[in-house]
């Protein structure tokens, strides 16, 4: 016998091992996360002081700046030679003297904050320009060049609230403003960039500068560490501590993005090591495990169920898997499934027999219905002496009765029917003369159509019958199709101009309702109920409305063809 493969030990061997990796994973996992994240937020502490510092100098270095353009003796000196008309060698004197006082205090700047910075300054009544710093001749030189641009077309770009902004995607500048005087500080980007890169954030990074506008700033970036070239970078990006710090200064229209890069072994613990590897090779036990339920566990279950869903387990199924417990079940399921082949075999052949009955019983109702009303038509005919009414109406039941009894079908073509529809109505326009009057329309092609016989015959009967007594009665009744993508409807519609149907009888026809049966009124639209059901099932659609002056009946049913249903049917 073979032993079952799930035990309570597996079961539980499986679900410790489950535990444990689980377990070691998560813990692990926390354990690197809380270090990554402590090990971020004490570069992004120490970034921040940096910019704190920075800002510090900024701010002072405007209000130094300002302070010298606001109250320095020298610079109002300088406009001492502005309303000198002709050559005045003291006032020539004490200008040059107040320039050279004024370039000192500018000097002393450069020397307290470092000579990357330029500092200058512009009194606009003399057109005085004087400038101090930066060592690199070609740096001061453009720095010149742009500043004089300015001044000579007098378009000076002025800091907003005191803040550094950038500069031909290439400067950091503070430009300030009092009164007549113009005073600022310039440091190139990269300098600037320089002191950053001194901090060693760590031992991998990249550092790029935006604009107020959020774009980068010459699309360049400054790597640091073992990543050279933007291929290392890009490889870098996919490690497991990557991650970014935006700073944004308090005096400062630029912004400075600082990506860090750390390889997740870098300054790990050996503790996290191990409980990572333990987490490892418990999981690569649990895997292997599960290869090995899969492919004697789980295939052979689903194979299994692919066998019961297939068909709805008609079929039989295969009772060799190699599991006990399946097998087990397989042959049980065999033997219901022989059961339940021997019940639906009787099922389907009492449903056939059922439905054939009904079906029949509903023709056979139908027929004698038709038959008592044309001859009360006839009896109406006799004594009002319209013999030739008579002959005709005699010869056209004669012809349709015939083909009733002697085909007994279920469908009879469309042609036909419309045929022996506007046969009766000329009998009934003959006997009720200029009170009753009909218009028969077809909008299609009919050939070939089929549908079941006295459908449109009912309701006129019925129009006629309940129509109105006293006024005249008109009657239509229209043909057509209706088309969608998936199928195509005949729709036939049937309208009088009586006194439409009582509201009771009108919402219980319209919910299906069955009608109370009382001197042989409402057998015809029962009975169309009934034949409806058994032919089409639920792909049908019967509508009783009352419009202002009379009733509509509408029947939509799927179009079908005589050569589509001779396996069915048998059409006369």
């Amino acid at each position: 016998m073979k032993k079952p493969l799930f035990t309570k030990t597996i079961q539980l061997m499986i679900w410790l091992m489950l535990m444990i990796a689980v377990i070691g994973l998560v813990l692990g996992h926390r354990l690197m996360l809380y270090y990554f994240e402590k090990e971020k937020e004490d570069i992004t502490n120490g970034i921040r002081q940096y910019f704190e510092l920075n800002d510090n100098s900024f701010r002072q270095l405007n209000q130094e700046l300002l302070f010298i353009a606001a109250n320095d003796a020298n610079v109002k000196g300088l406009t001492s030679m502005e309303n000198v008309q002709e050559p005045d060698y003291k006032a020539l004197l004490n200008y040059n003297i107040d320039v050279a006082a004024v370039q000192m205090r500018l000097q002393n700047i450069v020397s307290v904050y470092g000579n990357k910075y330029y500092v200058w300054l512009y009194e606009a009544k003399s057109d005085t320009f004087i400038d101090y710093g930066n060592n690199d001749y070609k740096l001061r030189t453009d720095f010149r060049e742009i500043i004089g641009k300015q001044i000579e077309e007098k378009n000076i770009k002025l800091s907003q609230n005191g803040r550094w902004f950038i500069e031909e995607q290439r400067y950091i500048c503070s430009t300030l403003r009092f009164g007549n005087v113009y005073i600022g500080t310039w440091i190139d980007l990269e300098d600037y960039l320089d002191n950053i890169m001194k901090l060693k954030i760590s031992p991998s990074f990249m550092v790029s500068i935006l604009d107020q506008d959020e774009n980068p700033v010459r699309n360049k970036r400054y790597l640091y560490g073992d990543i050279t070239d933007i291929d290392d970078m890009e490889s870098a990006e996919k490690g497991l501590s990557n991650f970014t710090i935006k700073e944004k200064g308090a005096k400062s229209d630029f912004s400075i993005v600082i990506r860090i890069y750390q390889k997740w072994y870098e300054n790990s613990h050996f503790l996290q090591m191990v409980l990572v590897l333990v987490s490892l090779g418990f999981l690569l036990v649990v895997l292997s495990f599960s290869v090995y339920l899969r492919n004697k566990v789980l295939h052979p279950i689903l194979r299994f169920y692919n066998q019961i869903a297939a068909n709805s387990g008609i079929q039989k199924i295969n009772v060799n898997e190699g599991v006990v417990e399946l097998d087990e079940a397989a042959r049980m399921l065999n033997v219901l499934i022989d059961e339940v082949h021997a019940l639906e075999l009787d099922n389907y052949v009492q449903k056939t027999k059922r439905q054939e009955a009904e079906l029949g019983f509903a023709q056979q109702q139908i027929r004698p219905h038709f038959f008592i009303n044309c001859l009360n038509v006839i009896y109406s005919m006799a004594q009002l002496n319209k013999k030739q009414n008579i002959q005709d109406l005699c010869v056209d039941i004669s012809d349709y009765m015939r083909l009733l009894f002697q085909a007994n079908t279920d469908l009879v073509p469309v042609l036909q029917e419309l045929d022996m529809i506007d046969k009766y109505l000329k009998v009934m326009n003959s006997v009720y003369g200029q009170d009753f009057m009909y218009s028969l329309t077809k909008e299609c092609e009919l050939a070939g159509d089929i549908m079941p016989p006295l459908l449109i015959q009912t309701f006129v009967e019925n129009s006629i019958k309940h129509g109105g007594k006293e006024e005249r009665l008109f009657i239509s009744v229209v043909i057509k199709k209706e088309c969608s993508v998936n199928t195509n409807k005949l729709c036939i519609s049937i309208q009088d101009s009586g006194i439409g149907f009582p509201e009771e009888v009108l919402e219980k026809l319209n919910r299906g309702e069955e009608i109370q049966k009382t001197a042989g009124h409402q057998i015809g639209i029962q009975n169309v109920l009934q034949r409806l059901k058994l032919i089409y099932e639920t792909d049908y659609e019967l509508l009783f409305q009352n419009l202002g002056s009379g009733a509509k009946v509408t029947i939509r049913i799927p179009e079908r063809k005589a050569e589509a249903v001779k396996d069915e049917y048998t059409v006369g």
